[in-house]
């Protein structure tokens, strides 16, 4: 942004999918919405199959624009939206315009500017009212057990719509436009259920046939037909539709609910709200994501991200400080909520009036609802979690000291038995990355991942409660969270359960003392954070990991339940005797380290089994760079699983 005498002058950047026959006019309104303004020309790059948009968001940031248009269809939006969203302190000041050019346009219905002259639709594109957007994601489990994690911009679906997407050729929609999707639709009208069990939040799971399931936050079909009329881009939630149909002649039920806005009884369709969504498939069944077919799917996992990102609309939404004043007054809030009303307050200073009202937030909480409410915000989707609200935000030590204070007095009155939270390095402990040769580089450990889903459920009868594993990591955190996001990318779409990441600074980097002075400080303040919580710590023995136990150990012997090393570099068996006598574990792999946990009771025979499955599943996917790495690997994880097996059969 620049001034120009009396001018302010910004920087547009616009991504724009060429293809779609409404780009070239969209741009041409756009280019006319600067000029009249006296902005400069807009900088334009347009997408490509191989190239779909994110990596176009990177090039204009850093060109330095400070206003960022999409052109295209909800596929090409999703792209954008998701690559802003974790783009750092970028995503905190500049707000995403849209001008729709696809088929459907839902997330332009949704947010209120289809149906509106291209001229109308570039103002509010480039100056219109900034507003907090939501970003869902699923995870998709196929048949083989590999999974993928996708963004959700508005919808997205299994069953009968999904396979009609496939259906439907770009040619096709071109031609007919949102009414080839209805034409596939209505040649899938008869058909047999898919049978679908469903998991909302921590309600008991259902098992119920359904032609449709759809997960999302859009509001309305093409014709503006209300779809899910409750669904909300700024609620921190997503919607669930099911359509189920008992018969053809039910669809004219579903038709007259579409356009009543009815749902339930003689509608067919029944709808629900949750913040965390797993629908489990009889069988593989056909996925998309924002009318973008994904492949089949025998699970589903979604989440929401809330205030993931600043997009520009008609509507003009509530204040984060005004939701936040208006939450912690109210006696009957929803921890979510208020949880979600702080993650939207990222754009905050160390303004002294708002770290009060961060201090008065967590002041007005006691007990488990306090608990609860550090690990919604620990779950966050981006760097601005609970250490970034408690240590950067509040920057006043009275606020942040009676803050911790609060916290100490409460977690001192919790009878209840701790949960327990797994802290864990990432390089060599979560992949092959530096020290270990037995793997090809940056491989994910056979059972790894289900081995942090067993201990997260290990000690919780809920093992969707948000913020039981964070990493802990000597990478640094930069002023604007770039380095962090970096790290969370690289987690996301490993099927991780909610998770937070602690950073280190750069002079944690020097050396391996520094790298575990890094972690034991992340540590330090984690333990003023959740004092209320049993621990287990997860590290490698290349990068300084078992100095890192040692200190914990040392620190807060009451609350270290386990300390598991991953050996990367074969250390000799009479330093593993020594190590453990001083409570540390060595193990070789993931499945050992489920054998050290099932042992000290931190881990469920249901969860030992799991580690085993997956492990074996994996083993079955790494691609060797030797026979001979296949052979010596490989023998580790059998023996491990055998050892797995045997502890197993010896408590049935």
């Amino acid at each position: 942004m620049t001034k120009r005498s009396n001018v302010v002058e910004h920087l547009v950047g616009v991504i724009v999918h060429p293809a779609k026959p409404r780009s070239r006019s969209a741009l041409a309104a756009l280019r006319r919405a600067t000029r009249r303004r006296g902005w400069p020309e807009p900088i334009v790059l347009e997408t490509s199959v191989d190239s779909p948009g994110a990596a176009q968001v990177g090039e204009l940031l850093g060109q330095g624009v400070d206003r960022l248009v999409a052109i295209g269809g909800d596929g090409t939006l999703r792209e954008v939206a998701a690559a802003l969203a974790r783009s750092g302190g970028a995503s905190d000041g500049v707000a995403l315009g849209v001008i729709p050019a696809g088929t459907a346009n839902l997330w332009a219905r949704t947010i209120g500017v289809h149906g509106y002259d291209l001229d109308a639709v570039a103002d509010v594109a480039i100056a219109g009212p900034a507003r907090d957007s939501d970003l869902a994601w699923v995870t998709v489990t196929r048949a083989d057990g590999t999974t993928r994690t996708h963004d959700v911009a508005v919808v997205a679906g299994v069953g009968m719509d999904a396979e009609a997407f496939a259906a439907t050729q770009e040619r096709t929609k071109d031609r007919m436009g949102w009414a080839a999707y209805f034409a596939a639709l209505g040649r899938r009208a008869v058909g047999d259920p898919i049978t679908v069990g469903t998991q909302l939040d921590s309600r008991p799971a259902t098992r119920e046939p359904a032609r449709t399931v759809l997960v999302g936050n859009c509001r309305v079909l093409p014709l503006g037909l209300p779809l899910m009329p409750t669904a909300s881009m700024t609620d921190g939630r997503l919607d669930v539709l099911v359509i189920a149909p008992q018969n053809v002649f039910g669809w004219l039920g579903v038709g007259a609910g579409v356009l009543s806005g009815r749902r339930g009884g003689w509608t067919g369709m029944r709808t629900h709200r949750a913040r965390h969504v797993v629908l489990d498939l009889e069988e593989p069944t056909a996925v998309h994501v924002d009318g973008d077919p994904v492949g089949e799917a025998v699970r589903l996992e979604f989440g929401v991200s809330p205030a993931a990102l600043l997009v520009r609309s008609r509507e003009v939404a509530e204040s984060p400080d005004e939701r936040i004043h208006r939450l912690v007054d109210d006696p009957e809030r929803d921890l979510a909520d208020l949880a979600n009303a702080l993650h939207r307050s990222r754009r905050w200073s160390s303004d002294h009036a708002r770290e009060h009202l961060v201090r008065d937030a967590f002041l007005s909480l006691q007990g488990a609802d306090l608990t609860r409410f550090k690990s919604l915000l620990s779950a966050g989707s981006d760097h601005r979690d609970l250490e970034h609200l408690v240590f950067d935000v509040v920057d006043d030590p009275g606020a942040r000291r009676d803050i911790l204070d609060h916290i100490a007095t409460q977690a001192a009155a919790i009878d209840d038995l701790p949960d327990l939270h797994v802290l864990s390095d990432i390089d060599d402990t979560l992949r092959s990355a530096l020290h270990d040769k037995r793997y090809p580089r940056g491989t994910v450990y056979p059972g790894v991942i289900a081995l942090y889903r067993a201990l997260d459920a290990g000690r919780s009868g809920d093992p969707t409660t948000p913020g039981d594993l964070t990493f802990v990591t000597a990478r640094p955190m930069d002023p604007f969270g770039l380095i962090e996001q970096h790290t969370r990318r690289g987690l996301r779409d490993l099927g991780l359960p909610p998770h937070a990441v602690l950073s280190g600074t750069f002079d944690g980097l020097r050396s391996h003392d520094s790298m575990a002075g890094a972690k034991i400080e992340n540590f330090e303040r984690f333990r003023l954070l959740m004092p209320e919580t049993h621990v287990v710590f997860i590290g490698d023995s290349g990068q300084g990991d078992i100095e890192v136990g040692r200190r914990m150990l040392a620190a807060d012997p009451d609350a270290v339940r386990l300390v598991l090393i991953h050996d990367v570099v074969a250390l000799a068996d009479e330093e593993r005797a020594a190590l453990r006598s001083e409570g540390i574990v060595i193990v070789d792999t993931p499945v050992g380290g489920a054998v050290e946990a099932y042992a000290a009771g931190l881990v469920s025979s249901a969860g030992l089994a799991s580690v085993v499955e997956a492990a074996e599943r994996d083993l079955a996917h790494i691609r060797w760079e030797s026979p001979a790495q296949e052979r010596a690997t490989t023998a580790l994880v059998e023996r491990d699983l055998a050892a797995a097996r045997a502890a197993y059969a010896e408590r049935q």
